[in-house]
């Protein structure tokens, strides 16, 4: 009798550990946002893309689309895993225009009726006459020109104004910030906090500065993007972690990227798949480098979420990496990166996953605060 009394007694005892301990594990959310920055093919001018990609030297520019025939594979490769996309639409004031709003209209709409989030993604391109191409403008007035004009066309061509943003090459300025806040944008994921650059391909793109920026989401100051304020739209930054940069392979490719036209950086491509090398800082999901920095990226935000009780992380990628542009054919490597990273994630142990949007994970932010 009395060893049955114990037994009972430790059966009891161990009840109450495993039901606290899933408890425990509910207390642990890790909210995750996968962003696609969506537009035609790669500029011409980036190594490798010569012959498909949209040509900016040009004006009109001429835009190429042939990865769209695989945009329904993507979406369905995300959908099969019960994970939503926001949708980034490109918008600008040239060389883009709406273009994309009108040849693709219906298919965008298509994916908001299923549960993907439409937002919008804008360049800010002018076209230099005396160069003869179309280059990143670092001029204010030009920038709140574009990202105003480029809000109006997004919803006279969808009929709703967007919720959710990701500046082209991840620029941001005060004005840019302020004009975003005052159409009433609740959340953008421009920042990768801790970066910057000076320009690439000959700079005349990638011009950006996020060194001061937080890793936490925050609502920014109208007078300095990059620290906590009292603004209504909120930054949800790209999501990194603390690597180690500095090997000589990465400041070869750092290097190389911001030459024009550099076909030296296309060369070493298959030595830095083969060298696990990823000179990207944030949770960027790319066919041309190792997913060694994503992987690495998922584990720290697991530990803090369990740190914390909640983390929150952002990714993103670009669609049109679905072809290869040597061949025109479908690039299966990044389906395979986006398999791999999700199923990464999926396994993640004593971790409640939730994958939703950009616009969902703000409201979600703000109840949780």
């Amino acid at each position: 009798m009395i060893g049955l009394l114990s037994w009972q007694r430790t059966w009891r005892a161990r009840a109450r550990s495993n039901s606290a301990h899933k408890e425990d594990r509910k207390l642990y959310k890790l909210h995750v946002v996968f962003a696609c920055d969506t537009e035609d093919n790669h500029p011409s001018y980036v190594p490798g893309w010569r012959s498909r990609g949209s040509n900016y030297d040009s004006n009109p520019s001429r835009l190429e689309w042939s990865w769209t025939r695989y945009w329904h594979d993507l979406s369905e490769l995300f959908r099969r895993r019960g994970v939503p996309i926001t949708w980034l639409i490109r918008v600008d004031n040239g060389p883009m225009w709406d273009c994309m709003l009108s040849l693709f209209r219906d298919e965008i709409l298509g994916l908001k009726s299923v549960g993907d989030e439409i937002g919008i993604h804008i360049h800010t391109y002018v076209w230099r006459s005396k160069l003869s191409k179309w280059v990143q403008t670092i001029d204010r007035k030009n920038e709140v020109e574009i990202v105003t004009r480029s809000i109006e066309m997004f919803e006279r061509g969808l009929g709703f104004v967007p919720c959710s943003v990701r500046m082209g090459w991840n620029t941001m300025s005060n004005e840019i910030m302020r004009t975003l806040d005052s159409r009433g944008l609740l959340v953008d994921a421009s920042a990768i906090p801790g970066t910057y650059c000076l320009g690439k391909f000959g700079n005349r793109d990638n011009i950006y500065d996020w060194s001061k920026a937080s890793r936490e989401p925050y609502h920014p100051r109208s007078n300095d993007y990059q620290r906590p304020g009292n603004m209504k739209i909120l930054e949800m930054p790209i999501s990194t972690c603390d690597t180690d940069r500095s090997t000589i392979m990465t400041g070869l490719i750092n290097r190389l990227s911001a030459v024009k036209g550099s076909s030296a950086l296309l060369s070493i491509l298959p030595l830095v798949r083969r060298f696990d090398v990823n000179p990207n800082a944030g949770f960027y999901i790319s066919p041309w480098w190792s997913l060694s920095v994503s992987k690495r990226i998922i584990r720290t935000y697991c530990k803090k979420a369990c740190k914390d009780g909640v983390a929150y992380l952002i990714g993103f990628f670009h669609p049109c990496d679905i072809i290869d542009p040597k061949t025109g054919k479908k690039n299966a490597l990044l389906e395979k990166c986006i398999s791999t990273t999700i199923k990464e994630i999926q396994d993640l142990s004593n971790i409640d996953v939730n994958f939703t949007t950009l616009s969902k994970i703000a409201s979600i932010f703000e109840e949780e605060v």
